[in-house]
């Protein structure tokens, strides 16, 4: 008895909240059915008025099925309706009737059992057993409610006023009860009389699926009074149901506007699932089957269904065998401006359509949609059965908004889709300029659906033009041609200095222009090209046949975002050329100083357009103006010429830091001044140079004729200029301040040698003396000295010798700083077996260990070489307490020197101190403790450094040292 309800039978989950709540929020009903707040009784009381059995399952059938999905307990009380019949139907709705049944869900009580149990109606006992039901259902489930047909008072006619006693008894049984009635009246049979009282004590009533709220419903001795019961309850009915279905129409209006604002506002969703909730709620809207969005990609394509709603439409989806052939559904919405309403395709004689022979859709609802100007598709709802009401004006409302919310999205993806494209365009880098401009003009043709797109330069004081570059087919515009510009399109466009279009230009009055003659372009769409701020050329599209739409906003503005960035490009490569050239010239070893100079104010010229470039030196508290330089003729500014500061435009600058610019000398105060009068210079870009320790200078170029205002990028290229000249002036006297330093420093240096060395000379002798005098003293007359005198002599005598150390070194190192710097090959072997030769007295009485690698011949100075390792195997051997001292000379190849370490065991460093040691006279420890001058390791950093060396040592306190001697690889000098 049970069956599968198909997917429109679904209703939505159950609702909660009792009675007339319920059904208010149920899909089977319409109508607000809003409790009546004025009166004291059951809000889930209802009379249902039917005229068929059709209609009175129609209401009944939802109404038992959302109690049973609610829980609660549903009592049926057939009269005239067998309850075979019943249960059968409600089976048929998809309800589990025998689960129903069995659960004690579902009662089938017939009236005999119920109203008539004692064979006549009783109105206590009726009362008595809708208590008792109640009760006991609340007891057990959520709810109650209770479907009654209400025939029988056909055959108890003397029993209705009583039984309309039990009726109004009813509203104070359920009140505050989730319990619901539903009273069942066959209006063609129930006397007028009886339907009358029906009225007046049901809050509610359902007539067809609309459950309206029961104006009438007010006490009977204010409301009823002689007039004829039959026309009463037509009226009363009519009017109930006006103004329900009324506020139902304006109540599902507003909220279809809400959902569908909801559902477009929804920015979650992606374009595909929103059209696909708006082709379910348009469904829900329209009552309709299902929907789809069909997109005709040209007039000779199919339709192609891209989104689809509907059990029928797995049959329709992707190309449909549909054609935009005259007569058909989709032909004529694509070409209507407003929606194409067929409510019966058979009636309107629509049926040799092919869409109802193949697909058997015999209601049509569907507008245009478009993407732009241009035609799209179409939104379009369709249903297998013919609409039995016209498509009212609301819902026409509802559709156009539905189909310009698509269109404003297909719209705004298309120009999306242009800008990502283009952006992708731009934005490769591993694309050169020419391939990205190819692949803009070919993207520009097939968005503006033209033949060919191309870019032009032009020459506005020659009257010439030439093809850049092009795409597309067309014998006349091709890369390289040239022509004369006043007979082009290109002419219109620089003449206007925007944007220039035309759909026809035979109908907009072209024809026998010459620019139409000569290229036959019937629709073209140009804008101006500049290159920092000059006039370059032309970005073109156009095409030999007429355009049926004119131009939209959101095409002028694709074009205008590409010619910005082809005029953005055109100007960068510009300014790259030009910075390159500059580089090119001030990088050149080859070229002085004066020849760059004349270069970069050439360069200057052609950047800027101007006639002269300059150098002058400035004074502003003697108002002096000098030129030094020029690179070209010029009957007034000539190298060595003195004017007064104030009578140039080069005041400006000086007066205000920074870059200045005249292309008006009249309106900026220069009339009757010499540079505007005198010289008759009328275009001025300078700056101002403040040097140090040098004159001041500008950098200035001038022109005899007026011009544009310089643009930002000009400014900044000749600031770039600016900057080279200034660094170059100034580094030029720095170089000559540096050489005349220099060359006092070396005179200065060579008097500290060469007195270094006589005095270290010098000393020798005296100091020889003293010791040799007090050695004498105490040799012949030792006997005659205690030992106080002795030990003051051997002090003596020892500082002396000291002293004559410490000088001796002075010597060394001083003969280093005067070497000649004349370097040959040296064996590094042999220096080191010379070393261990004169160090052969230390190295026995330590005995000492001395290993030498394999080392190279280099090219340097023998004896300082052979003094450089003597000292550092000295120290090694003499700072080292390790039993036996030992010390390592190894060697190894870099890529441009030789590098060699001597290693030692001895006491180490700290290493914080290693800076010290090589600091003449500096010790870090006291001859008590090791014997020395201070002047050793100086003198090996002297003779590393007189080799164009380096030398550093790596040490722990006792863990040894390692001195590091870096000599570069030479040729002998």
């Amino acid at each position: 008895m049970s069956r599968q309800a198909e997917p429109d039978d679904q209703e939505g989950p159950p609702d909660r909240g009792g009675g007339i709540e319920a059904l208010r929020r149920s899909s089977a009903f319409r109508g607000p059915a809003e409790p009546i707040e004025a009166h004291d009784h059951s809000n889930g009381h209802l009379a249902l008025l039917y005229e068929s059995r059709d209609e009175q399952f129609a209401a009944t059938i939802p109404f038992v099925r959302q109690g049973l999905e609610r829980g609660e307990q549903c009592l049926y009380i057939t009269d005239e309706t067998d309850g075979d019949a019943v249960l059968e139907a409600l089976g048929d709705a998809g309800i589990d009737v025998d689960s129903a049944l069995e659960s004690g869900t579902l009662l089938v009580r017939s009236a005999d059992e119920t109203y008539l149990a004692d064979g006549s109606f009783d109105l206590e006992e009726s009362l008595a057993f809708l208590e008792s039901t109640v009760a006991a259902g609340l007891a057990e489930f959520e709810g109650v409610r209770v479907a009654a047909e209400e025939t029988w008072l056909l055959e108890e006619a003397d029993t209705a006023e009583e039984f309309m006693a039990l009726e109004s008894r009813v509203n104070e049984l359920f009140r505050d009860e989730n319990c619901a009635v539903l009273c069942q009246y066959d209006r063609d049979r129930m006397p007028a009389s009886i339907l009358h009282d029906v009225i007046k004590t049901h809050p509610h009533l359902v007539v067809g699926r609309t459950v309206s709220q029961n104006v009438y419903y007010t006490p009977p001795e204010t409301f009823f009074g002689p007039d004829d019961p039959a026309a009463t309850v037509d009226r009363m009915l009519a009017t109930v149901r006006e103004r329900t279905e009324a506020k139902t129409g304006l109540r599902e209006h507003e909220r279809y506007l809400r959902e569908l604002y909801e559902t477009t506002a929804n920015s979650d969703g992606s374009f595909e699932e929103t059209v696909e909730r708006l082709l379910e709620l348009g469904c829900e809207r329209f009552d309709l089957r299902g929907g789809a969005l069909a997109h005709l990609p040209s007039w000779e394509s199919n339709f192609r269904a891209e989104a689809t709603v509907g059990p029928d439409m797995g049959d329709l989806e992707g190309e449909l065998p549909v054609q935009p052939a005259e007569g058909n559904f989709c032909r004529r919405a694509i070409t209507w401006d407003e929606p194409t309403a067929v409510p019966d395709v058979v009636e309107a004689g629509w049926d040799d359509d092919v869409v109802f022979e193949e697909f058997g859709l015999e209601t049509y609802f569907g507008i245009r949609v478009t993407a732009g100007t241009d035609p799209y598709g179409t939104l379009w709802f369709y249903d297998t059965s013919p609409r039995d009401d016209p498509f009212t004006d609301d819902e026409r409302t509802f559709l156009k908004l539905m189909g310009q919310w698509v269109s404003n999205e297909l719209e705004r993806r298309e120009r999306e889709q242009f800008l990502r494209t283009s952006y992708e365009i731009t934005s490769n880098p591993d694309h050169t300029f020419e391939e990205k401009v190819d692949q803009l003009l070919e993207h520009g043709r097939d968005w503006f659906g033209f033949d060919i797109g191309y870019l032009t330069s032009v020459a506005t004081d020659t009257n010439r033009f030439e093809v850049v570059d092009a795409v597309g087919s067309h014998e006349r515009i091709e890369p390289g041609v040239t022509d004369t510009l006043s007979e082009t399109y290109c002419q219109r466009v620089m003449d206007a200095g925007e944007s220039v279009s035309v759909t026809n230009a035979v109908a907009e009055g072209w024809e026998g222009d010459p620019a139409y003659d000569t290229f036959g372009l019937d629709a073209f769409l140009g804008t101006t090209l500049e290159v920092d701020g000059d006039r370059y050329g032309t970005l073109c599209f156009g095409a030999q046949t007429p355009r049926e739409e004119e131009f939209t906003d959101t095409e002028y503005t694709f074009l205008e975002l590409m010619s910005q960035w082809v005029s953005n490009e055109l100007s960068r490569r510009e300014r790259e050329r030009f910075q390159r050239r500059l580089y090119e010239i001030v990088a050149d070893p080859d070229r002085s100083f004066d020849e760059q100079l004349q270069s970069v104010l050439d360069l200057g010229c052609e950047r800027f357009d101007m006639k002269l470039g300059g150098i002058a030196a400035v004074d502003p508290e003697t108002d002096r103006f000098e030129v030094e330089v020029t690179n070209g003729d010029h009957d007034h500014l000539v190298p060595g010429e003195r004017y007064p500061l104030s009578e140039t435009y080069c005041q400006v600058p000086v007066t205000n830091g920074g870059t200045s610019a005249i292309t008006d000398p009249l309106a900026d105060g220069f009339d009757g001044k010499l540079c505007a009068q005198r010289f008759g210079v009328r275009a001025y870009l300078g700056t101002y140079l403040e040097l140090e320790e040098a004159d001041d200078r500008t950098f200035w170029f001038i022109a005899n004729e007026s011009r544009d205002e310089f643009s930002e990028a000009e400014r900044t290229f000749h600031h770039l200029m600016g900057q080279w000249v200034k660094y170059e002036l100034e580094r030029q006297q720095y170089e000559r301040d540096l050489e005349q330093t220099v060359a006092q420093l070396q005179q200065s240096n060579d008097r500290l040698k060469q007195f270094a060395y006589a005095a270290s000379h010098d000393l020798q002798e005296p100091l020889r003396m003293v010791s040799s005098y007090l050695q004498l003293l105490e040799r012949q007359y030792g006997a005659d000295l205690d030992e106080d005198a002795r030990e003051y002599i051997d002090f003596a005598v020892d500082g002396a010798d000291r002293m004559r150390a410490m000088v001796d070194d002075l010597l060394a190192y001083s003969r280093v700083e005067q070497a000649d710097g004349e370097f040959e090959p040296v064996d590094c072997t042999a220096v080191l077996e010379n070393v261990r030769a004169d160090l052969w007295v230390a190295i026995e009485e330590r005995d000492a260990e001395i290993t030498v690698g394999s080392l190279p011949t280099v090219t340097a100075d023998g004896e300082q070489l052979e003094q450089l390792f003597s000292n550092l195997v000295s120290n090694a051997v003499k700072y080292n307490e390790s039993e036996p001292p030992r010390v390592d000379i190894t060697a190894e190849e870099r890529a441009n020197h030789w590098q060699f370490a001597v290693a030692d065991n001895g006491i180490g460093i700290d290493p914080d101190k290693t800076d010290r040691i090589f600091e003449v006279f500096k010790r870090l420890h006291h001859d008590e403790e090791y014997a020395g001058t201070g002047v050793g390791l100086p003198l090996c950093q002297e003779i590393v450094e007189n080799h164009d060396g380096d030398i550093w040592v790596e040490s722990e306190p006792g863990e040894g040292s390692t001195f590091y001697i870096e000599l570069p690889k030479r040729t002998a000098s």
